[in-house]
């Protein structure tokens, strides 16, 4: 007769010989399972001696030891087995690989967010869940989901982004009538680290220096406007040259494409500073300057296209002149950092981009700007968001490894307070640097 003890998911029931014990239930060896929620299985054998299974909470063994024994009994005396029942596909009633085509067609956010959600979707949830029917994948499975992930290593903050996914899409299904209520929703998943990298001055400097010339004015545009990735890559000459001293923040750019900015905070004016309209102008007499007749010539015999007369108004573009995409810049960006880190300047490992728009907060902030004007300067849309996602990454400014002064860098006032060495100019720098 079959034996009635359940399934322990948590422990070996095979051990291998010299395997560890478990540290919390001497006498056991772990699983890889061991601490998921759903810790005892009920395991029985249909009509066709096919092996089934259902697993139960860590303080539900009881309840699973009788589960067992009912369905074990049904199968003995011809029934058919709940489990199996419901397991049978409902007409009408989609997968979740078939619906998550359906929630990414019917989605209206910005196209950012929906390339976030397609991605996340046939990445890491469509190849675990998409085969099973909407309303039968339960509250319990999703968590043994979101466990398998963290056991696989991703970060809480990628399984947290992915959490949002589902419950997004659940919630539209919950609209279409597919379930009665979202399954996701309540679930809490710790939201990890949000903190960027903290830099300096010293390493923004040799950033600007080590990557690739062409990109150089990019670094800027985010550790001075505080631009994201693809706001750096739209601007446009219009964007710096329509009102002295300002520049438009309008658009950005996805996959190669105009699309329209993050949020409705984030258009906006911000004014610049000498040093970045010097920055520049240098950027455009090296590298917007019309091709020569030769060059045109060699991209041709190349067999490269034309050269697109859409592209003509972007400020910065490829050796191709194609707009910057975002895989290009992380690229050029860590082949930067690993260049500033083999000559000793111990720029965060972890460092990206973003976190040029993280410093440029924190340097107004740690310099006594109203935060109203850092607000402004970060274009976002509640003051909180300003004082406490990003103020915490520095509390002392390396001044002296700045390559200008505050003034010429942001071309607002001088905020009271700040060292002598916030004052020097560039000029004065450079001259300090070639005497020395």
């Amino acid at each position: 007769m079959a034996k009635e003890e359940v399934y322990d998911r948590w422990h070996k029931s095979r051990p291998k010989k010299g395997e560890p014990e478990c540290s919390e239930h001497p006498g056991f060896v772990p699983s890889a399972d061991h601490g998921c929620e759903l810790r005892w299985q009920a395991r029985w054998r249909d009509k066709g001696g096919r092996q089934r299974s259902k697993n139960f909470p860590k303080n539900r063994k009881q309840a699973a030891a009788a589960f067992q024994r009912g369905q074990r009994s049904a199968v003995e005396e011809g029934r058919d087995p709940a489990p199996y029942r419901s397991r049978r596909k409902r007409s009408g009633i989609p997968t979740i690989g078939e619906y998550a085509e359906t929630f990414l067609s019917r989605h209206e956010g910005r196209p950012g967010t929906i390339h976030a959600y397609e991605s996340r979707l046939r990445a890491q949830i469509v190849p675990v869940l998409g085969n099973r029917q909407v309303d039968e994948v339960k509250r319990g499975d999703y968590r043994d989901f979101f466990t398998r992930l963290k056991k696989d290593g991703m970060p809480d903050i990628t399984r947290s982004a992915v959490k949002k996914t589902l419950s997004v899409m659940l919630a539209m299904a919950v609209e279409d009538g597919y379930l009665e209520g979202n399954p996701v929703a309540g679930i809490r998943l710790p939201q990890g680290g949000n903190r960027g990298a903290r830099l300096t001055w010293k390493h923004v400097v040799a950033l600007s220096e080590e990557i690739y010339p062409r990109y150089e004015l990019l670094i800027w545009y985010g550790a001075l406007q505080a631009l994201r990735s693809m706001e750096a890559v739209a601007v446009r000459r219009d964007d710096m040259e329509a009102v002295p001293g300002r520049l438009a923040v309008v658009e950005q750019r996805q996959q190669g494409k105009t699309a329209p900015l993050k949020t409705t905070a984030s258009e906006a004016s911000l004014t610049v500073g000498s040093f970045l309209l010097d920055k520049y102008q240098e950027h455009i007499a090296r590298w917007r300057a019309p091709l020569k007749a030769a060059e045109l010539r060699k991209r041709e015999r190349r067999g490269r296209p034309p050269i697109p007369q859409e592209y003509s108004h972007l400020v910065t573009l490829t050796k191709w002149w194609t707009p910057v995409r975002e895989s290009t810049l992380c690229y050029a960006f860590n082949q930067a950092k690993e260049r500033v880190r083999a000559r000793g300047v111990d720029v965060p490992q972890e460092a990206t981009f973003r976190d040029l728009r993280h410093f440029a907060d924190a340097i107004l902030i740690a310099s006594g700007v109203e935060p109203r004007k850092v607000q402004a300067r970060m274009r976002h849309a509640h003051l909180a968001e300003t004082l406490d996602t990003y103020g915490y990454l520095v509390w002392e400014v390396d001044w002296e490894n700045a390559p200008a002064s505050f003034e010429e860098l942001y071309g607002i006032p001088v905020p009271p307070g700040l060292p002598e060495s916030a004052l020097v100019p560039a000029a004065e720098r450079r001259l300090c640097r070639e005497n020395t």
